[in-house]
């Protein structure tokens, strides 16, 4: 790691008080965390250097959510979403589109664990994804306002501080909604460790669940059972068998994520369930996958009963397919992120930002909801994988956060010296 930085040490201090807070979605917990003193401290940290908290946000469960999304909120009760808010700040009080929207979360993938410094950088739940870039986006603002000449006039900016990224929510109780509302930019800047450069792309994700709700069985008469693990890996195999060459012609990323009925040796477990994600870089290769799965799922039912149908301990698992197997999408129909500009291209360009190629390999966030709202990008320090996002080994180097800052700073530099404003919100 680098042993030196200009990273401010107030937002060093932040960053380890934020880090320390415990902001694990309850996607992957079940319980409630700190995330609303976390947004906290960052609204007072931002208010420093002449933010306002213009909107807090706390999502209902009449939102248009996945059902992973539905099923926590109605296990946790009302305390899911009143822990679960996002805040937009602003640096004026700005009715409409601003210059340049900044966008990270501040949930963060289990299991919490607090900071502690490194040499150089810092170690912990959130430093890198994404508690660090959003602090480094302070520290850019504050550099730029402190060089920026009085008699030009100063982009229209906002923050936004969102909840619900991690865990399969996918920002629809958060940025979606903000988006919705209005709270965009000309540019837009989701914070992501991106390596440096930027994406103007993103890819999306739907998930497929299995599920089997039959009756168990003792070794005694394993016959008498509907045998949920025979069902669901037969599926599964099935699926990706026939997905497989489907998912490579329209550069589909698919993922059995796991199957799920029970341990013991001297039983039929007549419930279970299994689950496939599908990542696509185009709606149209979404949908395009997502008819392949029902035409497949269809085919191995059929070789299912025909196999096992004329086994005499599965016959009844074989007959009762039907009544037993429910199979539906827990989340599909999701957008992609896919936009360019040519104005904003160039004055990223000029700050020193460079672009990712084409074909580089992209990522799914809450950029997605930035379509057609302005110009929307992935941007920020550090790399997912060589940060160890999600792992135990998360962290982030402060010469990365600096670097991020000064680019941060250069282009807004860049943006107070031409015009940008609402019209250009309308692409």
């Amino acid at each position: 790691m680098a042993s030196r930085s200009m990273f401010s040490q107030h937002h060093k201090d932040l960053l380890s008080e934020l880090i320390s807070v415990d902001t694990v979605t309850p996607m992957e917990s079940g319980r409630c965390c700190d995330l609303p003193r976390a947004l906290d401290l960052y609204a007072a940290a931002a208010q420093r250097i002449g933010f306002t908290t213009l909107y807090r946000h706390v999502p209902t469960l009449d939102c248009e959510a996945p059902v992973s999304v539905k099923r926590r909120a109605e296990e946790m009760g009302p305390e899911f979403f009143a822990h679960q808010a996002s805040i937009v700040l602003g640096s004026q009080d700005i009715h409409g589109c601003a210059d340049v929207m900044f966008n990270f979360h501040m949930d963060t993938v289990g299991p919490f664990f607090p900071a502690r410094n490194l040499r150089g950088g810092i170690h912990g739940r959130g430093a890198a994804d994404n508690k660090g870039p959003g602090v480094a986006i302070l520290e850019g603002i504050e550099r730029w306002a402190a060089n920026h000449p009085p008699e030009k006039r100063r982009p229209r900016l906002l923050i936004q501080c969102v909840a619900g990224e991690e865990g399969g929510a996918m920002g629809v109780y958060g940025t979606k909604q903000l988006m919705e509302l209005g709270y965009h930019g000309s540019l837009n800047i989701f914070a992501i460790p991106s390596g440096g450069a930027y994406f103007d792309s993103s890819t999306c994700s739907m998930t497929l669940e299995l599920s089997v709700d039959g009756k168990g069985a003792t070794d005694d008469a394993p016959h008498r059972g509907d045998n949920a693990s025979l069902i669901l890996s037969y599926l599964c195999a099935e699926l990706a068998r026939q997905m497989g060459p489907i998912c490579s012609r329209t550069d589909v990323r698919m993922t059995l994520a796991g199957v799920a009925t029970g341990d013991m040796h001297n039983r039929v477990y007549g419930t279970g369930r299994a689950q496939f994600n599908f990542s696509y870089r185009t709606t149209r290769s979404g949908e395009l996958v997502k008819s392949a799965v029902t035409s497949a799922i269809e085919t191995a039912g059929f070789r299912f009963v025909d196999i096992f149908g004329g086994i005499d301990v599965f016959t009844r698992t074989a007959m009762r397919l039907d009544q037993i197997l429910t199979v539906r999408w827990l989340k599909s129909g999701l957008p992609v992120l896919t936009n360019r500009n040519a104005d904003w291209e160039r004055k990223l360009a000029d700050a020193g930002i460079k672009r990712h190629a084409d074909d580089a390999e992209t990522f799914t966030c809450d950029a997605m909801w930035g379509q057609g709202r302005g110009y929307s990008i992935m941007w920020g320090p550090g790399s997912l994988s060589m940060n160890g996002a999600h792992t135990s080994s998360e962290h982030i180097d402060f010469a990365d956060l600096d670097q991020f800052a000064d680019q941060v700073a250069a282009l807004l530099f860049i943006a107070s010296y031409e015009v940008t404003g609402a019209a250009a919100c309308q692409t």
